[in-house]
């Protein structure tokens, strides 16, 4: 005889991960299918790493380099604590895989629901401006329903990307609140900072462990997106604790000048030329240290290699945060990276 508790077990777990809440979402395709779809892929783009590598560097050039920091610390440890999950709990994805959205690693939490919710609830906690908490808060709650409408997450991966993203989020903010707000330094000055860039390496490295020559498809892919974020995080450490080593005390902290409408105004031209040459040498820097790189890996019999692109990850995230500012203060000694 069985056991109704075990039959409502397993219908319970069926609904979390059956395609049939993921259909139900596709009843308003004959009035609004283009518009959901539309707004989904967006949302699939602003929940992605390629997105988020162009946003923080934009943030931390132009505006708050701590912000960045914080939006930065906030991304990479939720995306290298997501893609564990996803590694052990072995979750499927919708079968089968959109081929657009190149969707290949395990399933759940959703990655992009998890890190949406840290980054984008950050944003929305530092930015006292009702138009990006709106946003933000948009972006947030939107972005459970277009994974599942685009078919690539079950009910039950965003779900737990949520919650898991809202823990993460709650427990960060506090840690910075009692341990970085009070600080006034952005940048880490101390003696010991090759012991401390090692450490980094050896702990951001450590996932590479995890590799073997059996390994499916699935997790060979969500520890590709576990390396490249741990990556990315040793590379943001080691730019914080060298920075200081090469640059002048009064470039640790900047921002833009403020944005005068006057076009004929002699001062409109002190937003913008500052503006354009930061762009240039971000842009210059993100291609020499990251496309170029890809490009020339992607088409190399060391493609997959898992040290090689932890390696590219850590190279671009020391470039954004240390080399691209020092760049800036040999152009003109630094006029166009002070306010």
């Amino acid at each position: 005889m069985e056991n109704p508790m075990n039959e409502l077990f397993l219908a319970n777990v069926s609904f979390w991960f059956s395609s049939g809440p993921l259909e139900s979402l596709h009843l308003w395709d004959s009035s609004l299918g283009g518009i959901l779809y539309g707004i989904s892929s967006i949302c699939h783009y602003l929940g992605g790493s390629s997105f988020f590598l162009g946003f923080i560097s934009f943030v931390y050039i132009y505006t708050r380099p701590k912000l960045a920091f914080e939006l930065a610390l906030g991304l990479l440890t939720s995306g290298i604590l997501g893609y564990l999950f996803k590694f052990y709990l072995e979750s499927p994805r919708p079968f089968p895989y959109p081929e657009l959205f190149d969707e290949k690693a395990f399933g759940m939490p959703s990655g992009h629901v998890y890190t949406t919710t840290v980054v984008w609830g950050m944003l929305a906690y530092r930015i006292q401006n009702v138009w990006i908490r709106f946003l933000s808060i948009f972006i947030i709650l939107f972005m459970p329903f277009s994974r599942m409408y685009l078919k690539v997450h079950y009910l039950g991966d965003v779900t737990l990307g949520f919650v898991l993203g809202v823990l993460h989020l709650i427990l960060i903010l506090f840690l910075l609140k009692r341990y970085y707000d009070q600080k006034e330094k952005v940048f880490i000055e101390t003696k010991h900072y090759r012991t401390l860039a090692l450490l980094g390496i050896v702990v951001t490295l450590s996932p590479i462990t995890l590799d073997s020559s059996f390994l499916s498809e699935e997790h060979h892919y969500t520890l590709v997106g576990m390396i490249m974020a741990s990556g990315a995080l040793g590379g943001f450490w080691l730019g914080i604790l060298f920075y200081p080593r090469f640059s002048k005390k009064e470039f640790y902290t900047w921002s833009m000048p403020k944005f005068n409408f006057n076009f004929v105004s002699p001062s409109f031209g002190n937003f913008w030329i500052p503006f354009f040459v930061r762009l240039i040498v971000l842009a210059i820097v993100i291609s020499l240290f990251y496309i170029v790189p890809g490009i020339l890996i992607k088409n190399s019999v060391w493609k997959d290699d898992l040290f090689l692109r932890y390696i590219r990850y850590l190279v671009v995230g020391f470039a954004l945060v240390c080399i691209v500012p020092l760049v800036l203060q040999k152009i003109q000694k630094g006029k166009f990276l002070q306010n």
